[in-house]
């Protein structure tokens, strides 16, 4: 595994960062809808971060569909899953990638260079630590940071 950047949020326009500011706020879904319209249209979200949303094998829920499937199969076409609730933390990671800390971000990364391919034990170092760091970040609440630092090992490979 070798770790090539960490990841880093996409540059909006600034159009795109009114849609943005206007998601949070606006029930119809429209700024989302816009904003996911604007950013694909362009080609701005990285690869790794449209996979995680259109690949099936990507889905750790448990389920053999990818996450797209689970809208189309609730019967919604494109605008309806770009206006849809559920889809607004999956713009949100399109635009920012994995919610962690940066030090946490930094730390994983350190993890894959210093083993740097020399043994196969870097999943066991980076599993124990990201149990670690979930523990840590998550002071006894329930969260979903298991996600997160999925985002972050896919984003890294």
């Amino acid at each position: 595994m070798e770790f090539l950047a960490a990841p880093k949020p996409i540059a909006l326009s600034p159009e795109e960062e009114v849609l943005e500011r206007r998601i949070d706020g606006d029930s119809s879904g429209q700024a989302a809808a816009d904003l996911a319209r604007s950013l694909l249209g362009r080609d701005a979200v990285p690869g790794m971060r449209i996979r995680y949303f259109i690949d099936p094998e990507l889905n750790v829920g448990g389920r053999s569909w990818s996450r797209e499937q689970v809208f189309r199969r609730a019967g919604l076409d494109l605008e309806g899953i770009l206006r849809h609730a559920h889809f607004r933390p999956i713009l949100r990671y399109f635009i920012n990638g994995p919610v962690l800390p940066a030090a946490t971000i930094d730390q994983f990364a350190q993890v894959v260079i210093d083993d740097a391919g020399t043994n196969g034990e870097v999943l066991d170092q980076l599993r124990r630590f990201a149990r670690a760091e979930a523990r840590r970040l998550s002071d006894g609440r329930r969260t979903k940071l298991h996600e997160e630092f999925f985002k972050l090992a896919l984003e890294s490979s």
